[in-house]
């Protein structure tokens, strides 16, 4: 049994792997040119009623394309893996669906708090190992007074990435602690209360990526059944890139870490 849960992780490991590789190819953010102006100039311009932003040096910009292409399911009845993804030896499920809802306080930086909201459509688990794809999206709370919070609207946060549980009982035991950790790709994304002109564009919105990393300690309960339930209290951090997809360099929002505290349920088939 052990062996095919490492061979469905392998296969779920290949799978992330290469959505990672092709969102980086399609948003391109490593290759964003600098307009060369911070991204405070930006925000000042779109808090005092919008307007033209003088640049330091020109430079072409373009809007990433995004591709997608989902024309190879994951799983496939008769495709070599159509294995249950749920295995606990006695007790097996073909799918699982679990998801969370969290509260995020950070500890520095512009941000007040994240309300965020997690699915993870795609899992493989056993009596004591969880690995998982997440996607994700958060209600940014900026701090109230701040450039951010006087210049910006509708402020996002979306995220994407690899979960990973261990469970310290076996799946039949009424309560399963465990540690937990992810890893993910974060897109903090906001509307310019004014529109601001650059390089003779017109600039309504932006967004800023970034990586983060979390760890946490939780438990769940009657993991075993159809319907479980589990929390969690963890710590993690977000480490933004220095331009935003507009092409402004980062000096608004600061790399911060942050208190999490979670509550959530999955659904096995």
């Amino acid at each position: 049994m052990f062996n095919r849960f490492i061979f469905i992780s392998a296969k779920l490991s290949i799978f992330i792997t290469t959505l990672f590789l092709l969102g980086g190819c399609c948003f391109d953010f490593e290759d964003q040119n600098s307009r060369g102006i911070p991204l405070s100039k930006a925000m000042e311009a779109s808090a005092s009623g919008g307007g033209k932003l003088l640049t330091g040096q020109n430079s072409e910009s373009s809007n990433p394309s995004v591709e997608v292409n989902a024309s190879t399911p994951l799983l496939s009845k008769g495709g070599g893996f159509d294995l249950d993804l749920v295995d606990y030896g006695n007790t097996t499920y073909t799918w699982q669906i679990p998801f969370d809802i969290s509260y995020s306080v950070p500890f520095n930086g512009e941000i007040q708090s994240l309300t965020r909201l997690t699915l993870t459509p795609i899992s493989v688990e056993n009596d004591h190992h969880f690995v998982g794809l997440f996607i994700g999206g958060d209600i940014v709370n900026l701090q109230p007074g701040s450039l951010p919070d006087k210049a910006t609207d509708n402020t996002w946060m979306l995220e994407g990435g690899i979960a990973y549980r261990y469970y310290f009982t076996p799946a039949h035991a009424f309560l399963s602690p465990y540690f937990s950790a992810n890893i993910s790709y974060q897109i903090l994304t906001w509307d310019y209360r004014n529109s601001i002109i650059a390089d003779g564009q017109n600039i309504s919105g932006d967004s800023l990526s970034g990586v983060g990393g979390y760890m946490g300690i939780g438990a769940a309960i009657k993991r075993n059944s159809h319907l479980s339930f589990f929390g969690e209290v963890g710590l993690g951090g977000t480490v933004f890139f220095p331009q935003s997809n507009q092409g402004f360099d980062n000096d608004v929002f600061s790399n911060f870490g942050y208190f999490n505290v979670k509550a959530g349920m999955t659904i096995k088939f």
